[in-house]
């Protein structure tokens, strides 16, 4: 799902929303979405929350500051925001959309409430290469695209074996390109393509059944995702297919991956984690826990759930790893989980076994990719008795250390095209004057803080991005 921020009848950019997602603060000083520095005393949180009367989520908005105005009426606080309406500031107004790129709103909020049938016109949304799966006896991997990259498949030692004395050491190779997959037949023994014997060719998004020598099947699938859904590797292309090729050896961890990502606030911990999830190809849920912003009191019963009776009040509810099974479960701030959670994290950890606070039994086993995510150093913590050595062990094995911004200062100016263009849809221009403002900056908010400085840029309605339009 998106929020599409209009500045009159204009499109500014598109805000997307995960699944996971449970707040959204726009404006303010650091929230989520930025507004022009002359509303910067404008605050609005829009916070998910159950429904009972429909039994399920919604969104609500609860304005701190500001003149905010959903379908022409002035906003008092907890109005359930639903996806025909609009609500506005000023000359802004925001809604919802399940596409990203929506380029005319017929009636803005802030002048006429909103009525059924006003119309959305979408365009086509722009899209690029995401992955390449394939399948071969039973193993199924994925390739993160990345145009120069080869993925081969040969007799033995490549990327998919095929392990048959008519098989060629280097059989075929899928070279990837900005335009699509290059295939090319090395073998002597030939390969067909969808029942079609070719030696090379372009391959585009879609479905393929190789015959590797007449005789061995392997399927590969070209994938594509919105722009405004991908992500920019860039130089840390590298970090991303290690975890590529953890993700592709399950023997490895028991199909119970455990993945740490350390590093300082905004280096794009999240983005990794989102990655990690789509990489895995499992259809369950994505859901984040964060350990800071949940109270000691709450921990437990938010990360395990809650048995119907098993103490005075309590109704049945699934916790984190309940929502997570067959899925991915993002704990944040992991060194904030309290002292005497982190035992019985570790027991599940060990079994994979999920009691509900006031639950008695055994409990539920679950199936989850679990990735943890920390901006302390968790030795540090270690040393100083705050995190438990057994459970460091357990959860630092497959580690990522992401670094800062101002370390890969050579994926700034990429960055900074990427963010407008999966915003706005539309090409941004760089002046020479501000590109090196923008590489010369230090950073100390990471990739959060270019996002929040182009998100900014964004609601100019501008596409040349000059020294004068920076504020740091």
């Amino acid at each position: 799902m998106y929020l599409l921020i209009y500045r009159g009848a204009k499109h500014l950019f598109s805000f997307y929303i995960n699944s996971a997602r449970k707040k959204i603060v726009i404006g303010g000083s650091e929230g989520d979405i930025l507004f022009p520095p002359e509303l910067h005393d404008c605050e609005l949180m829009m916070r998910k929350e159950f429904n009972f009367e429909k039994k399920d989520y919604s969104w609500c908005l609860y304005p701190t500051s500001g003149d905010f105005k959903l379908n022409g009426k002035k906003i008092s606080g907890g109005e359930i925001f639903e996806d025909s309406d609009v609500f506005s500031l000023a000359e802004f107004s925001f809604s919802f959309s399940p596409t990203s790129n929506l380029s005319v709103l017929s009636a803005a909020a802030d002048e006429t409430p909103y009525k059924t049938g006003n119309t959305l016109v979408i365009e086509d949304e722009p899209t690029e290469f995401k992955n390449i799966e394939t399948t071969y006896g039973g193993i199924h991997k994925t390739f993160v695209f990345r145009p120069g990259r080869k993925i081969v498949i040969g007799r033995k030692n490549t990327d998919i074996a095929v392990s048959f004395n008519e098989v060629s050491s280097e059989h075929v190779i899928l070279e990837m390109q900005e335009k699509g997959v290059n295939f090319i037949n090395k073998g002597k023994n030939g390969t067909w393509v969808n029942g079609v014997r070719i030696n090379s060719g372009l391959l585009e998004e879609g479905k393929y059944h190789l015959s590797i020598a007449g005789r061995h099947d392997v399927t590969i699938k070209i994938n594509k995702e919105k722009t405004s859904e991908t992500f920019l590797a860039g130089t840390l292309s590298p970090y991303f297919e290690q975890i590529e090729n953890w993700l592709n050896q399950p023997v490895l961890f028991r199909n119970h991956p455990i993945i740490l990502l350390s590093g300082e606030s905004g280096v794009g911990k999240e983005v990794f984690a989102e990655f990690i999830h789509k990489t895995s190809g499992r259809k369950g849920a994505f859901i984040t826990y964060n350990a800071a912003s949940i109270p000691e009191t709450l921990a437990e019963s938010e990360l395990f759930g809650t048995a119907k009776g098993g103490f005075t009040g309590a109704e049945e509810r699934d916790g984190a790893f309940m929502l997570a099974d067959h899925g991915t479960l993002f704990l944040d701030e992991i060194a904030e989980i309290p002292i005497n959670l982190q035992s019985k994290l570790l027991r599940v950890l060990e079994d994979w076994k999920v009691r509900k606070v006031g639950e008695s039994g055994v409990g539920r086993t679950v199936d989850v990719n679990l990735v943890l995510a920390t901006n302390k150093n968790l030795e540090a913590a270690v040393a100083a008795q705050s995190f438990r050595k057994d459970l460091f062990y357990r959860v630092s094995t497959l580690h990522i250390q992401i670094p800062p911004l101002r370390e890969h200062k050579d994926d700034i100016i990429p960055l900074a095209k990427h963010l407008y263009r999966a915003l706005s849809g539309r090409e941004l221009v760089i002046e020479d004057a501000a590109a090196e403002k923008l590489v010369s900056y230090s950073w100390p908010g990471n990739v959060r803080e270019l996002k929040s400085v182009i998100t900014r840029f964004a609601y100019s309605g501008k596409s040349v991005l000059g020294s004068a339009d920076l504020q740091f």
